[in-house]
């Protein structure tokens, strides 16, 4: 694929990342790339062998293994959790009854999705970690709607030790590491020393630094807070789920019913929004409006790095770009467009935009609006609403707090606004009003905040 490396070049530099790698899968043929540093006080080059965390695509990887499992017979969809997990116990008694795994693949369950408690290392941290969810509360009840659950699927992977009868790690090098043959792909930070790997950057203001923090816990590697592949590593198992579940030499992963299951809708997401609904953990899209979603993938982000997983089956496209630090969205939805747009013939619609001359009463959506990670503060000045993230004491380093944005309305429910720093809107969504017309829910950065406060 000529041009593939300068044009990243370009991008990267327009768009302020220090370092990143791309991996694309079009017409029969792998084609890499790597652009700037893994580090900008070292200045060591990323090259396409580097390592970068890609954080919660490591939730499709954690889904196909639960798949594994449903397949042996070992784990079920849609009993509860407890069937298997009987201590498994959040703040309401209710929830902890009723939800299954499926709620915990589809970000259905309601749960506290951001609860980043440090359980420690170990082998046992993912048991210790889901031992300290009794007083974790809902955003919503289980099955009402989409919120994105990271608690979920540290959940899920504890379901896996328990019925699969090993740790979380070692299921993921022997069941999909090994048989894919993508032996750099590390879920520690031991195994991922043995290779050339990226840092995280944060920014304040016009001013990246490297990230004081390497990793989130590690007791929430099943949701991707700690794995580590090259490019390849991410390409090579969505041509996997191209391939109907086998691997490219042919041993099978999963079946192909389990394939289809994590391509099929469990719940959509609110209109308009960056994803389009939700399968078992993987993210469905319809990009040419027919209906049907042919497109499909993950995002993920950690401290100071981020990733985005897209594939299209129908044209055996598929691509991986694995940042570490600016304005990734920018470059991600630049790339993506040029690549599926050339190789697949479909490429994302346009973020929505502001509908002018809308008139709404703009003080009925003023409020507090959180969960357990953040608050947003939405109110009235000058003539606009203006959204202020604040983040828990716990996660200012993972939220980000802080941003004041302006909003605009596209529909009554629906407003945009662009964070400081980023190229492309952010969607806030007002959802399930009051008696008085307030809305309840303001669903945001692929999360559900519940209404605190007038």
């Amino acid at each position: 694929m000529s041009g593939i490396s300068s044009r990243l070049d370009d991008l990267t530099r327009a768009f302020g990342v220090p370092g990143a790698a791309l991996a694309v899968w079009a017409r029969g043929e792998l084609s890499e790339a790597a652009s700037g540093v893994v580090n900008i006080e070292t200045h060591v080059p990323a090259t396409p062998d580097t390592l970068f965390q890609i954080g919660s695509i490591t939730k499709l990887y954690t889904a196909a293994i639960c798949l594994q499992l449903v397949e042996e017979g070992r784990l079920a969809l849609d009993e509860p959790v407890r069937t298997w997990l009987p201590e498994f116990s959040v703040a309401d008694a209710g929830a902890s009854a009723r939800i299954t795994l499926r709620d915990l693949l589809t970000h259905r369950s309601g749960i506290e999705g951001d609860f980043f408690k440090d359980a420690g290392r170990g082998e046992d941290r993912i048991a210790r970690f889901v031992g300290m969810l009794g007083t974790l509360g809902q955003v919503h009840a289980p099955g009402a709607m989409f919120s994105y659950c990271n608690t979920g699927f540290v959940i899920a992977g504890r379901l896996i030790e328990v019925a699969g009868g090993e740790p979380w790690d070692k299921a993921v090098r022997r069941r999909i590491v090994k048989p894919l043959g993508t032996p750099a792909f590390s879920t520690l930070p031991e195994q991922a020393m043995r290779y050339l790997t990226a840092i995280g950057h944060l920014s304040t203001g016009d001013r990246l630094f490297v990230s004081p923090i390497a990793y989130l816990a590690q007791s929430n590697a099943p949701a991707g807070s700690m794995p580590m592949a090259r490019a390849r590593d991410v390409i090579a198992f969505a041509r996997m789920l191209m391939n109907g579940g086998a691997a490219q030499d042919g041993t099978r992963i999963l079946s192909p019913e389990s394939v289809r299951a994590m391509h099929e809708m469990n719940v959509t997401c609110p209109p308009r929004m960056n994803i389009d609904a939700i399968g078992l953990a993987t993210f469905l899209w319809d990009w040419d409006g027919d209906g049907r979603y042919e497109t499909f993938g993950h995002d993920g982000s950690t401290i100071g790095q981020a990733a985005w997983l897209r594939y299209h089956p129908a044209s055996g496209t598929a691509m991986a770009l694995l940042t570490n630090g600016g304005n990734g969205k920018g470059l991600a939805q630049a790339i993506i467009g040029e690549i599926f747009s050339t190789h697949a013939g479909i490429a994302p619609p346009a973020p929505p935009a502001p509908t002018p001359g809308l008139a709404l009463d703009l003080a009925r959506y003023a409020g507090r609006y959180a969960n357990v990670m953040e608050t947003v503060e939405v109110a009235v000045e000058g003539g606009q609403l203006i959204a202020t993230t604040i983040s828990s004491p716990d996660f200012a380093v993972i939220s980000g707090g802080g941003k004041r944005v302006a909003l605009a309305p596209v529909e009554p429910s629906l407003f945009v606004g662009t964070p400081p720093g980023m190229t492309l809107p952010a969607t806030y969504h007002f959802l399930e009003a009051d008696e008085e017309g307030r809305p309840l829910i303001l669903h945001t950065g692929v999360r559900a905040h519940r209404r605190i406060a007038s």
